[in-house]
């Protein structure tokens, strides 16, 4: 453990500036009600446009839940004055970049590009917001597409199917437990007009926040905001969706996969943790950190260099408001090493909720954890995502000194009792896929 303490010391040195500072981040309002939060960095010469909705997945009508994993391949469909994907080649010529992802909490679509063009990335999410096609044969496409790769991904990837399991029981009787995608066979038959009358709800101004990052003139950027947005009409705020899981009882679940050709033999040990608004938060990812990151990993530690297993431990992790689960794959081409080292996992589960873990462990995680946090708030797209969700979550905009306040808040007792609360037995789910 010394050297990784004096890995994690050096990082922190390169990251000394960055440390010293805040991240300085303001809002105001539309009239038809957009709310703009702009965080400026005069450090680089680009800048990020970012539609933050907070419209998920988790809030689609019950009977077709993945309507909205549709919309992010049909966001770039062309509109009113813009062909089809002409918004992605806008940017491209100018060196920028477009992101958009669809999660089960909200939906957040990106541009970053060179300062000196901001206004065409604000006239481009303008025009999407005003008049997004949704034609019948770009609809129809992009359902096919869906349903050819998931089914491809379900034939052929099995960490992927395991972990579609994995959710469905952990989250069982919540939105958390329908993968992202829904149903694919009611999206892929779902009328069209159910989609695009859908959409107007989705997405309106009541549910966004307009995020801009990065190098900007502050009256020349609000002249650009008022031209672009102003004229587009208000939405209606639709009530929010609970998820209900963190009340929902836990019961310790087995299941056995027999899978043909499979060539070593797996665990996938699920922990159903806390959600991101959850007080706990944070001294469970302090553990996470602990246990599975691979510059600092505990479970590499004990089960490889000590007890000379040769496990293969990879770790994911959900990135939910209301619920988590941490799972953690465990695999080896001898079955007898894979129990032995399900065995010893169980008995270092049972030491943490009885021991302190020490001063130099806690030292390194905070380190990293830091250093993790920080790379994401100085990256343009980065930021964006953490202003928005804070925002989202807490009403708040000082996500930066917030969060990094309560990580350093975080004591070796809070570690102690985020494990006797989490690394239980009846809060697992446990897959173990063998060679038939």
């Amino acid at each position: 453990m010394p050297k990784k303490g004096f890995f994690c010391f050096i990082l922190i040195l390169l990251f000394v500036p960055l440390f010293a500072q805040t991240i300085h981040v303001s809002s105001f309002e539309l009239p038809n009600g957009l709310k703009v939060i702009l965080s400026p960095s005069s450090s680089m010469e680009a800048v990020a446009v970012c539609i933050y909705n907070t419209n998920g997945t988790r809030h689609d009508p019950a009977d077709s839940r993945g309507i909205s994993y549709l919309y992010q391949y049909l966001m770039f469909d062309g509109n009113e004055n813009l062909e089809s994907y002409d918004h992605v080649l806008f940017i491209n010529k100018m060196g920028g970049i477009v992101s958009g992802r669809v999660s089960h909490d909200n939906s957040v679509f990106c541009e970053v590009l060179p300062a000196s063009e901001i206004n065409v990335a604000l006239w481009l999410e303008s025009e999407r917001l005003k008049s997004l096609r949704l034609e019948d044969a770009s609809i129809d496409f992009q359902k096919s597409q869906i349903f050819a790769r998931i089914n491809r991904l379900w034939e052929t990837n099995l960490n992927f199917k395991a972990q579609t399991w994995i959710n469905a029981k952990v989250f069982e009787g919540s939105p958390y437990a329908s993968p992202l995608y829904g149903d694919l066979n009611k999206i892929r038959y779902l009328n069209n007009d159910r989609i695009r009358e859908n959409y107007s709800k989705y997405q309106n101004l009541s549910n966004m926040l307009l995020i801009i990052v990065g190098k900007f003139d502050i009256n020349e950027l609000k002249a650009g905001i008022n031209k672009f947005f102003q004229q587009i009409p208000p939405g209606k705020k639709l009530p929010g969706v609970v998820a209900n899981v963190a009340d929902q009882p836990s019961s310790f679940s087995v299941k056995n996969w027999l899978v043909p050709g499979q060539k070593s033999n797996s665990t996938f040990m699920a922990i159903k943790s806390p959600g991101k608004v959850s007080y706990n938060f944070v001294s469970f990812d302090f553990l996470r950190y602990y246990l599975t990151d691979p510059r600092i990993s505990r479970l590499d530690y004990i089960l490889n260099k000590v007890n000379k297993l040769n496990v293969e431990i990879e770790s994911t992790v959900t990135d939910y408001f209301d619920a988590n689960v941490l799972t953690i794959q465990l695999s080896c081409s001898k079955r007898i090493n894979l129990e032995k080292a399900k065995y010893v996992l169980k008995q270092e589960f049972l030491a943490l909720t009885a021991n302190l873990i020490t001063n130099a462990d806690m030292k390194a995680v905070r380190s990293l954890m830091e250093i993790d946090f920080i790379k994401s708030a100085y990256s343009l797209e980065g930021r964006c995502l953490l202003i928005g969700e804070f925002y989202h979550m807490f009403g708040e905009l000082n996500f930066f000194d917030a969060y990094l306040k309560r990580l350093r808040r975080v004591s070796a007792y809070d570690i102690l009792e985020s494990a006797k609360k989490y690394l239980l037995k009846e809060n697992q789910v446990v897959l173990n896929v063998y060679p038939e």
